[in-house]
Formats: C-alpha cells, structure tokens, sequence
C-alpha cells in the first residue's frame, strides 16, 4: 500500500492523504501506533513532533535543581579540578545541560534515522524513504520524552540525576555485570524501539513487527553492554 501511494503521489496523479491532528498523533504513538503509522506512511511529517520531543525533554531538564548538575560534574572531576568547580554558581552547571540536552534529541531522530535507513533500506532492501524513517523515529522518540519528564519528580526526590526504570529494577536478586548491563536498558528506551520497529515495518509490506523490532531493542541492549563495560 505504501509504495502505490508513494508511486502515484511522486507522479502528481493522487494528493497525499491528509495526516491526523498533531494532538491526535501524540496519544496514538502511544495506544494505535500501527494506526498512526500507516495514516502516515503516505504523507510522512517530522520537524514539528522532533521539535516537541526536544521540547519536552527541555522541560525536564530545566525542573531538574541545578545542584544535580553540578553534583554529576563533580563525581567524575579530579580532585584537583574540585575547587574550581565550587567557584562557579551551580546554574553555570545546569545552562549548558539544558541547552545542549534539548539540541541533541531534536537532532538524534536525524541520526537514528540514518542508522536505521542503512541497516534496513540499504542492507535488508527494504523499500522506504528516508523522509518515511525521519517520520517514524521522530514520532517513537515522544515516548522517550514522556518517559524523562516521568522521571523527573523521582530524580528531584531521590536526588539522583540518572534515577530511570530499567529492566534491572525486576531482578534485584541479580548482580554483577549482568545487572549492570540490566540496569542501564530503560523500559521507555525499549517501548520506543518497539513502537519504531512497528513503524518502519509497515513501510513495506514484505516485513514483519518482530524482526525490525528486535533490531532497534538489540541497539538499546548494545549500548547497555558498552556503557557497563566502560563504567568505573
């Protein structure tokens, strides 16, 4: 169905379908997201949801005390630079983080999507746009925001500016590297992965859920594995 609308559209025979209200889109990412993506496989739009997305991790970040920020800068200062950190007032700490968090998840649906553009068109040859892949992993990311701002209260009242629901929080019992590696797969992270899978599988008709969907989850586990192998 995709590439048929794609085909006429390009040859200017059909207009493109017209796409669901932006208010409307935000609730079925999160609860019809086969729905919303196949609404939108025919007339892809990305900017304005990458740009709430970054909007509303802005706004978790700037709730966040400064005197978080400066505590993460702290922990993995030398002892030297200690003083020197001490010497600046701790919203010098938070400015940066907050502007320099919102900058990058408005670009990280750019860069994942070129990612997931040569993992699946490029190599798997699947049939899809990049303006298509833009669509799908600007949309997927408004969970993860969701999740941050979630997050948010527990980080302010446990003090902790990494506090995340991770898939850890369920084997307690574990430790070690395993538990490390568990405790840094975020479940909003995961859920994302999951719904942009769906996404990008109802781009061509050829795929299925699971196959694209264990890709992107095994991206976030990849992570999870360096981060725990280079943390101290």
């Amino acid at each position: 169905m995709t590439d048929r609308y794609d085909t006429r559209i390009a040859a200017g025979m059909e207009e493109p379908p017209p796409r669901p209200a932006f208010p409307k889109r935000l609730w079925m990412v999160l609860v019809r997201p086969g729905d919303l993506f196949d609404a939108l496989a025919a007339n892809p739009a990305w900017f304005p949801m990458a740009a709430f997305t970054a909007a509303v991790v802005g706004v978790a970040l700037a709730l966040t005390p400064a005197e978080l920020y400066y505590e993460v800068a702290a922990a993995g200062a030398s002892p030297e630079r200690m003083g020197d950190l001490g010497e600046l007032p701790t919203i010098w700490y938070k400015i940066p983080a907050v502007v320099g968090g919102t900058g990058v998840m408005l670009v990280l649906p750019v860069v994942m999507s070129l990612v997931t553009y040569l993992i699946f068109v490029f190599m798997r040859g699947d049939r899809a746009t990049f303006r298509q892949h833009l669509c799908v992993m600007s949309h997927a990311g408004v969970i993860s925001a969701f999740g941050a701002l979630l997050m948010t209260p527990l980080r302010i009242r446990n003090r902790n500016f990494q506090e995340a629901l991770t898939l850890g929080d369920f084997v307690p019992f574990l430790d070690g590297f395993p538990f490390d590696v568990l405790d840094r797969m975020d479940l909003f992270a995961i859920w994302a992965s999951a719904v942009a899978g769906l996404g990008l599988s109802l781009l061509d008709e050829r795929r299925r859920w699971w196959p694209t969907a264990a890709v992107l989850v095994g991206m976030v586990a990849a992570l999870a594995v360096a981060q725990a192998k280079l943390a101290p």
